[in-house]
């Protein structure tokens, strides 16, 4: 799946990772075998602890922890689970597999069968003879095992894979298929310094390779530099390689509002060692407004991103400069398939003036951390709790595992949350398990919520019942509750009067504004475009001729102008991309202020997330009767 995959190699004889060695001695090392993408890091403190709880858990005993992990450079690596899990890789090998479990809200440790090869041998972990076939999810008999694991033995003595106790029994919960031996090394201790000690010359090609490419791409365009930092290790180490390589820059930090205290103590303390100046695009509350119209962002429901981050953004980033500047990031080409796939220099859409770049695209983490390690660089203290990626506190795309760690960390900050999203999961209809089992964290029904759903009993997604009552507890509460097609054309019946009388007069100016013929009588509102007549009378929208297409999307145009009057959190979106002095906000919404061509019309209503998300992905689909309505292919687009 990944076009390109993070390669580390192992020195045998010191027992240390090596990540560029010289062709001369390539043939000392041998390559650790990773899951791909490959981009493994330290473990640090916090991980370390948690693995050592997670070993006693299984085993009962920290043997096997201070067998295989004590004194070692442990390296972690991220492999696809349903929540969150880690390869454990000690002396070269991959001897096991830290993940959370969130059913008993704990991290839990399996060993790998290079792992388990070696735990038998040192008679660290019990082993358990299983007569007959061996395959996930037999039961066989347990009575007398003690340790929550075992590891499965056939009657042949070969390591066949693991079984966790449940009660008297015993679940065959892994089986081997990969059955590798272990690769010898000298088993020595190791610590940062010695893995320091031997990729000096590896650390500085990355470096001096990374400098020059910014050096050279500077000269192209001949612009201000400015250094996107969030108080992550990644936009760090790009932010002192822009400074060695040009010199200096300014800095610019997104305050969403949701960061944690540590971040913004590392982007000051991080400001004022380098001596930048910096600008702060801050969200302020916008997001816990945002939630009274949205209800909870998601993975596939990214309206906090628009609101929370690109928005502040643009805004500075046009006022700071307008003619464009030159923006250093720390994107990683492993940290996605997106970014694996995205070009070394681009343009945003919704940031189009900047030219946009990674010094540090094709590094991997545990180059990246060396580097800073190296340098002494000022790195945000959350890592060495554990946390593996900052930002916005309650991210849709964090996993379980991460919100259990700020839950602890910051209880207060985290009951904020929870009542918010007890509001939503009451208003929604939904069981405990929604937000326990973080299913809040999509909006559609997509494959991964339906797997986790599959573990709540009794519990189907139903997304129309889900989507309308979205609507209804929203701020907006207009929803769509009843459809129908008669010939040619469209009947939709909402739950209330949809244009209120003190809202005509700016449906009216957006309305011909956009172009569209607007007409008021005792038939109620008439807006006619060249493709259709939409006609609102009190709680019904006629639309006649109907069909998909231009007709569709005439319809969708109106349903935006509408549910912005009612949603619109004065973000500015649609005010910033359209051309000074055309549009302007109201307590109405926004309002246009002339007549607009249709690129400008594609602006103002498409920037808005409104627009973008609320109707294209929840009204929409409950017209078209389809979670997936949002990539129909005439859906209009929005146009810089």
């Amino acid at each position: 799946m990944w076009p390109r995959i993070a390669r580390i190699y192992w020195d045998p004889w010191r027992n240390i990772p090596i990540v560029k060695p010289r062709q001369e001695e390539i043939d000392l090392y041998y390559v650790v075998r990773l899951s791909e993408p490959g981009d493994a890091r330290p473990a640090f403190q916090g991980d370390l602890e948690k693995l050592e709880k997670a070993i006693i858990h299984e085993y009962g005993s920290p043997d096997l922890h201070r067998r295989f992990f004590e004194n070692r450079f442990i390296l972690l690596n991220k492999t696809p689970h349903w929540d969150h899990m880690w390869e454990v890789v000690a002396s070269g090998n991959v001897l096991g597999q830290l993940y959370y479990d969130p059913f008993r809200e704990k991290w839990r440790f399996r060993l790998t069968y290079s792992g388990a090869l070696l735990a038998l041998e040192d008679k660290l972990v019990r082993e358990h003879r299983v007569d007959g076939p061996v395959y996930t999810g037999r039961v066989v008999e347990g009575s007398g095992v003690t340790d929550n694991q075992v590891v499965v033995v056939d009657s042949r003595n070969r390591i066949r894979g693991l079984a966790e106790k449940y009660g008297d029994r015993l679940v065959i919960v892994k089986t081997f298929h990969d059955k590798s031996r272990p690769v010898e090394t000298s088993d020595k201790p190791a610590s940062i310094h010695d893995v320091l000690k031997h990729n000096e010359d590896g650390l500085k090609t990355l470096e001096e390779s990374s400098k020059r490419f910014l050096e050279k791409l500077h000269a192209r365009y001949s612009l201000p530099v400015i250094m996107s930092y969030s108080g992550g290790k990644d936009s760090l180490i790009a932010l002192d390689l822009t400074v060695k390589a040009l010199g200096g820059g300014e800095m610019v930090f997104n305050d969403t509002g949701l960061e944690l205290p540590e971040t913004l103590a590392n982007v000051k303390e991080v400001s004022e060692k380098y001596g930048l100046k910096l600008h702060v695009a801050s969200a302020g509350d916008a997001f816990w407004r945002g939630m009274e119209v949205f209800g909870p962002p998601g993975k596939d429901y990214r309206w906090c991103c628009k609101i929370a981050k690109l928005v502040p953004i643009a805004k500075l980033t046009r006022a700071l400069w307008p003619n464009g500047a030159f923006n250093i990031v720390g994107q990683r080409a492993y940290e996605s398939l997106d970014r694996a796939k995205s070009p070394r220099v681009w343009r945003n859409k919704w940031i189009p003036h900047l030219i946009t770049t990674s010094p540090i695209q094709y590094w991997g983490q545990l180059s990246g951390w060396l580097y800073i390690f190296k340098y002494n660089l000022p790195f945000n203290k959350l890592y060495l709790k554990g946390f593996d990626r900052l930002g916005c506190f309650l991210c849709p795309s964090s996993t379980l595992a991460e919100f259990k760690d700020i839950e602890e960390t910051y209880p207060e900050l985290w009951a904020k949350w929870m009542s918010i999203l007890e509001y939503w999961r009451r208003s929604l209809n939904q069981p405990e398990e929604w937000i326990k089992l973080g299913l809040w964290r999509w909006l559609t029904p997509a494959s991964a919520k339906k797997r986790i759903a599959r573990h709540v009993q009794g519990y189907t997604i139903d997304w129309r019942d889900e989507y309308r009552r979205r609507l209804l507890a929203s701020s907006v509460n207009l929803a769509p509750t009843a459809k129908t097609q008669d010939g040619d054309g469209l009947r939709l019946v909402f739950n209330r009067k949809v244009v209120r009388d003190e809202y005509k007069s700016v449906l009216r100016v957006n309305a011909e504004g956009l172009g569209f013929s607007y007409r008021e009588g005792d038939g109620g509102i008439e807006i006619s475009t060249p493709n259709t007549n939409i006609v609102i009378k009190e709680d019904r929208v006629d639309a006649k001729p109907f069909a998909l297409g231009e007709s569709l999307e005439d319809l969708v145009d109106v349903l935006k102008m509408i549910y912005r009057m009612y949603g619109c959190v004065k973000c500015g979106s649609c005010v910033l991309w359209v051309p000074r002095g055309c549009a302007r906000l109201t307590p109405q919404g926004p309002v246009l202020e002339n007549k607009v061509d249709e690129k400008v019309r594609r602006q103002y209503l498409e920037s808005c997330p409104i627009s973008d998300q609320l109707v294209e992905k929840v009204v929409v689909p409950l017209i078209l009767d389809n979670p997936k309505a949002f990539k129909r292919p005439s859906r209009k687009r929005l146009k810089f």
